[in-house]
């Protein structure tokens, strides 16, 4: 199977995402947890479009309807997702440093996404840095908003506090990291 044949099915479940209503709930990278304010048509260089406003305490926004798949907005995650999410900040692993201004730059890319299990993924690969080796400025600034993206979408969908839902993240990422080191210990 080729890679694009692959890629079809996440295609079509982003398309099946794509239509908001007014007043629905849904995860936009660049402010989080926001609300559907409504559609709205606007003519820009001679090209009329349709475009969300998407709105939350942070911000508000307006994207076109085309670039939904692109910017990642979609719906937040379940109740099995935040499970998902849980799990995999318990699995251990080995991150290495590159580059650091691609790395940055990866990591931006990641941020920007939305996607939780990426965020989360990123999450454990700096923890596992920060334990190993103190991050740097901009990787302690990166941390910090993929665990507030992580945190406030969990949040929405738990309806547990932030504290909790923050304390319940780092516990996992302790485990993990217990883990990592029995298993390097072990070699």
């Amino acid at each position: 199977m080729s890679k694009t044949e692959e890629e079809t099915p996440q295609q079509d479940e982003i398309t099946t995402q794509i239509d908001f209503a007014p007043g629905d709930t849904v995860v936009e990278p660049t402010i989080g947890i926001c609300r559907v304010e409504g559609v709205c048509s606007k003519t820009i260089d001679g090209i009329t479009e349709e475009y969300y406003i998407f709105s939350s305490e942070k911000a508000r926004v307006m994207v076109p309807k085309s670039q939904l798949p692109k910017r990642g907005i979609r719906k937040p995650m379940t109740d099995e997702g935040v499970k998902k999410v849980y799990s995999l900040l318990k699995m251990p692993v080995s991150p290495s440093r590159g580059d650091a201004r691609q790395m940055y730059l990866n990591y931006r890319e990641i941020i920007k996404s939305g996607d939780p299990v990426k965020i989360c993924k990123l999450i454990r690969d700096l923890y596992v840095l920060d334990e190993t080796d103190e991050l740097k400025g901009k990787e302690k600034e990166i941390m910090e908003q993929a665990m507030s993206f992580l945190v406030d979408e969990i949040l929405y969908v738990s309806q547990e506090s932030k504290t909790k839902v923050r304390r319940d993240i780092e516990e996992c990422l302790s485990k993990m990291y217990k883990k990592k080191v029995d298993k390097d210990v072990k070699k």
